[in-house]
């Protein structure tokens, strides 16, 4: 085998490279030569024993492959091998293009073969396109998911932008009017919130309740769970500071956050762990108290329990429901989500003397 090949080396070496015939020849024996050496070590091979490139090898064997159906006539209008070449990567349709171009000119070139590919594919491209709504399979699916990502994180980018633009407009001035600041921003903080639990969270059943379906929270302590509770905090004006330290945290907190977000840079740095405190939401106990006369859940409907737990854990919070607790005063009750976020109660202790009493023996089962 080593004699063939030093003997193919040479043909190939003394190939006339400006024939049309040379080409397919020079392409067909390095098909052969393919087949005698490991699978993709041909072009290793001619490049050490023949002097050839790898890309030269590539292109005579796909001149070969793709056009030894159209040899005579390609021979015939003495197509030149760089022509061909370019030509080896065309479609059949576009070939027959390129030939029927080449028999009505007295010379094919390459920039003919290119704008015959380009006129060919913006041909196709003129072709209605599908919705991709209405695209099935994988690719479909792929192609409506990159609209999402796409489109909504540039609504979420501008959001975020927009927020940051009013607290710049208040921060100057000595006396903020959070009233004024909050109506401007309060909805859009809500919205950006749930736009970055959209694009980067996942859904699961409840635990307690499978037919309960739940966000995923973000890791806890991560810095993009910050920002989600940071936005959270801002969308409503319940959850604002008190107007003494509202300065201090739009500055230390909002704004850095904000620019964090929206950061172009790669890596950005994170705030301080001052602002990073702040706005990562610690684990509470939110006891949860129902009325009395509250009425029963329905049939088939999530309990009481069950949805005060999901709708906590959508914020971080771990809720612990305690439906048996003693009658409170109307100044202890909590009476809002919003309240039992922002306020922790203290567990109801159980009484000493419970746990001083024994059981009594069973009823007789002759009583």
């Amino acid at each position: 085998m080593k004699i063939l090949l030093e003997d193919e080396a040479k043909l190939l070496i003394g190939a006339q490279r400006r024939s049309t015939e040379e080409a397919f020849e020079s392409g067909e024996r390095l098909e052969r030569i393919a087949l005698l050496l490991p699978e993709g070590t041909v072009e290793k091979w001619a490049v050490e024993c023949c002097g050839y490139t790898a890309r030269h090898v590539r292109t005579r064997r796909a001149v070969y492959r793709n056009l030894s159906a159209y040899k005579p006539i390609l021979v015939a209008l003495a197509v030149g091998p760089t022509v061909l070449g370019k030509m080896s990567g065309a479609t059949p349709a576009q070939v027959e293009q390129i030939i029927g171009f080449a028999t009505t000119h007295d010379r094919l070139r390459v920039q003919d073969v290119t704008a015959i590919i380009a006129r060919s594919k913006s041909d196709v491209d003129e072709m209605p396109e599908v919705d991709p709504y209405d695209a099935g399979g994988l690719d479909g699916l792929k192609a409506i998911i990159a609209i999402k990502v796409r489109d909504g994180l540039k609504s979420f980018v501008a959001h975020l932008e927009e927020i940051r633009g009013h607290v710049a407009e208040a921060l100057p001035k000595k006396n903020i009017v959070k009233k004024s600041l909050a109506e401007k921003t309060h909805l859009t903080a809500r919205l950006a919130q749930k736009e970055l639990e959209s694009l980067v969270q996942f859904v699961i059943p409840n635990s307690r309740a499978a037919f309960v379906i739940d966000t995923t929270r973000l890791p806890s302590g991560s810095n993009w769970a910050a920002v989600s509770a940071m936005l959270y905090k801002m969308g409503s004006d319940t959850t604002w500071p008190d107007k003494a330290e509202l300065r201090t945290w739009l500055e230390t907190e909002v704004v850095p956050l904000l620019d964090w977000a929206t950061s172009k840079k790669a890596g950005p740095s994170w705030p301080d762990a001052k602002a990073a405190a702040l706005a990562v939401p610690v684990t509470e106990t939110v006891m949860v108290e129902t009325p009395e006369a509250s009425t029963p859940a329905a049939a088939g409907a999530p309990s009481i329990e069950d949805a005060v737990t999901s709708m906590a854990a959508a914020f971080g919070i771990v809720a612990t429901v305690d439906l048996s607790m003693p009658e409170k005063t109307e100044e202890e009750s909590i009476h809002t989500l919003t309240e039992a976020l922002a306020k922790t109660t203290k567990r109801v202790e159980r009484p000493a003397f419970q746990a001083k009493a024994k059981p009594t023996s069973p009823p007789s089962a002759t009583a």
